[in-house]
């Protein structure tokens, strides 16, 4: 910073501009000087009194969460630890398929896409700017979506073969 006002400075540090600057009358006293800058804040102080701050809040949760009034702490980690399950859970359900492996990815994988699909709801269909009702149809349809594929892969898990061994055979489907 102290190099970027010396180069800015620059220009004006030359012989003849100090020259031009130079004072005909003698400096006022120190306790001049201090005195009339202690008025000045004293007088800022009251002003600033007087006046009332402009403050806005702006939530940057889902306005069901802001409303609740809850610690978002919680909600926060428990999203971090899902997501740091599944590079555990999704190779321990291929390498040992099982129902229980399924069903664990299934509920930690629609979950962990709930909940991000729901921060770009929040962040980008906002009631500002789209109005009210737009938002709230927009959680209810994530809502449904959620619940539905959460059914419809608990119905491959224990009506089907299951989400691994599906996967690994539309893997092996040879192209003809």
């Amino acid at each position: 910073m102290a190099l970027q006002l010396a180069i800015r400075n620059a220009s004006r540090l030359n012989a003849a501009n100090i020259l031009k600057t130079g004072r005909l009358t003698p400096l006022k006293t120190y306790a001049t000087i201090v005195g009339a800058q202690r008025t000045a804040f004293a007088n800022s102080l009251n002003i600033a009194k007087c006046v009332k701050p402009f403050t806005r809040t702006i939530a940057v949760s889902a306005p069901r969460m802001s409303a609740a009034g809850g610690n978002h702490t919680t909600l926060w980690t428990l999203e971090r630890a899902v997501s740091l399950a599944l590079l555990g859970v999704i190779p321990a359900a291929f390498l040992v398929p099982s129902q229980t492996l399924d069903a664990l990815m299934a509920v930690s994988l629609v979950l962990h896409s709930h909940w991000g699909i729901e921060a770009m709801i929040t962040d980008y269909v906002r009631p500002a700017i789209v109005g009210n009702v737009l938002p709230k149809v927009a959680h209810a349809s994530l809502l449904l979506l959620s619940m539905a594929t959460l059914g419809g892969l608990f119905y491959l898990i224990y009506n089907d073969i299951g989400i691994a061994k599906s996967v690994k055979k539309l893997w092996a489907v040879k192209a003809a």
